[in-house]
């Protein structure tokens, strides 16, 4: 029996440590002479045995190269005790660690813990998602904020389990976030933290859930960086989901990323009225965006609300517009109304569904999703899921997933739960790590303590191949303030081919991306904080020896200090030059664009 077993990755930038002690599992990750991770148990509790605490043995019983966009080594660790056999299979990368529990003789399982655990070496800083209700952990729309991991147990009062990400600041200065992926077939992971430790923790607590066929869990993720733009262009969580199903998705040529307009944040007297919608779709043509968003409340304003759905698509498309629907999830768990409800979809001509209020990652609302997924790709429909947890890379086996919220985002600020710049300046190091996200950003009209530029930042800085924006279209294109900006509006892109994060990044209280589409940039940066800050451009990343041209959107001072509610932009063209340094001031959660194109 091996007493340890040790994994190294491959440029030996991390190791993790397999062990037994007195019988019972454990892990450990280290980087360099730097401890990650202490011994951290391992194991779950099965058709009433526990597994991990009675091994017998362990043994390395295969290991090789992945063949993925990072590199990496897999091992598979075979456990033995009391008459129980099972794997343990490990991916073990220079940016990450992952892992997951292979039983394939242990068939439809009843699962009613997982003693997985996590214990961080020392105290480190760790960011977490508060909603103090109990919203928290049913659709993850939490404000971002910072404690200590000796504190994570006691510092909400919606009690000690937090959801997933989790992200360890380490006094190196290096990173760790926690996660899942893969979740499919089993519930979703939270962490239940006590006295510096965490926990796996799910939904159904002691009643447990049952697995169908073999057990296999999800990935536990531990994603490492040593620099933001390290954190932010981690990808494991994507890479570890498996391929599409190349008969399922054979013909992906319906999977259009695309920017969306939307009544409903701004709805009035006329909301979903046929004529009012149609302002909305002349609206998205005139934005050149691709989609409009019908939301809650279509089928019961129309007495005949499929001729009515089908009228508004057919004069949609005459505009190069296509519609997404919304439907309460309550109303399609039963698979035959959901096929129903799809079928009609498809006949109408629809390109997508969102559908909300699954308020919950228990086994059941997982298995939800995976089905709706899979039946909305067989009618050639794509999906954006709602009061949710947040993603998993499951987007990768089911390309038809164009964004999920699992955030808390701009729909709050009606609510008078505005959101704070702070919030923003940490999601692209939080949330948007684990993968795309439907914030609605761009609410001009309703910003809280932010500014117009900040607003317009977040339409580059937030990922959302369906990028929906909260505010009224008619409002941009009627409002002489905002047209400075609708060359960018029009232009705006919602895939990118590369992504840095620029120094003067700090988790919170600033946030600046330069992102490449084809071979155009865009710098984007939004100010976390209530004082001015001074931001530093070395466009480095540009190629050298070349001139280029750039719009550089930023805040009107003079606006801001009459009052926030008046505030417009300043435009300017600007030569940039990639060996000189542009400097720029933020103002308070202020924001700033660049669009950057060669001369």
């Amino acid at each position: 029996m091996a007493e340890e077993i040790v994994m190294n990755s491959p440029g030996k930038k991390l190791k993790a440590v397999v062990s037994v002690e007195n019988g019972k599992l454990f892990y450990k990750l280290h980087t360099g002479t730097q401890t990650l991770l202490a011994p951290s148990p391992l194991g779950m509790k099965v058709n009433g045995a526990t597994l991990g605490e009675q091994v017998a043995s362990i043994v390395l019983s295969a290991s090789g190269g992945l063949n993925v966009q990072n590199k990496g080594t897999r091992f598979v660790v075979a456990v033995t005790e009391h008459n129980s056999n099972y794997n343990i299979e490990f991916h073990i990368y220079d940016n990450g660690l992952a892992f997951r529990y292979l039983a394939p003789a242990i068939v439809n399982a009843h699962i009613t813990e997982e003693t997985t655990g996590f214990v961080p070496a020392g105290n480190p800083a760790v960011w977490f998602f508060e909603r103090n209700n109990k919203w928290k952990l049913q659709s993850y729309a939490g404000l971002w904020m910072q404690t200590t991991l000796q504190q994570l147990d006691k510092v909400s009062v919606q009690g000690p389990v937090q959801g997933k990400p989790l992200l360890f600041v380490y006094p190196s200065g290096q990173y760790l976030l926690l996660s899942e992926a893969a979740l499919y077939n089993y519930s979703g992971m939270r962490l239940l933290a006590h006295k510096g430790k965490l926990q796996v923790n799910f939904t159904e607590g002691d009643k447990g859930f049952d697995v169908n066929g073999p057990l296999v869990s999800p990935w536990r993720v531990l994603l490492f960086a040593e620099d933001l733009n390290s954190l932010v262009n981690n990808h494991l969580i994507e890479q570890l989901n498996p391929a599409p199903d190349t008969t399922l998705f054979a013909d992906q040529s319906y999977i259009v990323p695309g920017k969306a307009v939307w009544s409903w944040i701004t709805k009035d007297a006329s909301y979903m009225q046929p004529a009012s919608e149609m302002k909305m779709i002349d609206a998205a043509a005139l934005l050149h965006f691709n989609y409009s968003l019908l939301d809650e409340g279509w089928e019961t304003a129309w007495p005949q609300k499929w001729q009515q759905l089908k009228a508004l698509v057919l004069y949609a498309a005459g505009k190069n517009v296509k519609l997404w629907v919304w439907k309460h999830s309550n109303e399609l768990r039963d698979s035959i109304v959901r096929e129903a409800f799809l079928d009609s979809l498809a006949m109408a001509g629809v390109a997508g569904v969102k559908t909300d209020f699954m308020n919950s990652e228990a086994m059941p609302l997982i298995a939800f999703e995976e089905a709706l997924l899979r039946a909305a790709a067989r009618r050639k429909l794509m999906v954006n899921f709602h009061g949710c947890q947040a993603p998993t890379g499951e987007s990768r086996t089911y390309p038809n997933e164009l964004t999920r919220e699992g955030i808390r985002g701009m729909e709050l600020n009606i609510m008078n739960e505005p959101i704070p710049a702070w919030h923003n300046a940490a999601l692209p190091f939080t949330r948007f790590i684990c993968g795309h996200g439907d914030y609605t950003p761009g609410f001009f009209s309703n910003k809280g303590s932010t500014t117009d530029t900040h607003q317009l930042a977040l339409l580059y800085l937030f990922n959302s191949p369906f990028q929906c924006m909260a505010e009224n279209p008619l409002t941009l294109l009627n409002n002489p303030a905002y047209a400075p900006v609708l060359p960018l509006l029009r232009s705006l892109p919602v895939t990118w081919d590369e992504t840095i994060v620029l120094p003067g990044s700090s988790i919170g209280r600033l946030a600046a991306f330069a992102r490449r589409k084809g071979d155009d940039w865009y710098v984007a940066a939004i100010n976390g904080t209530d004082s001015a800050v001074a931001f530093n451009l070395n466009p480095g990343f540009l190629k050298a020896g070349t001139k280029y041209q750039a719009v550089v959107v930023s805040d009107n001072v003079k606006g801001l200090k009459k009052s926030s509610l008046n505030s417009v932009f300043t435009v300017n063209n600007i030569t940039i030059q990639p060996s000189r340094v542009q400097s720029f001031v933020l103002p308070p959660a202020g924001g700033l664009v660049i669009a950057v194109k060669r001369n």
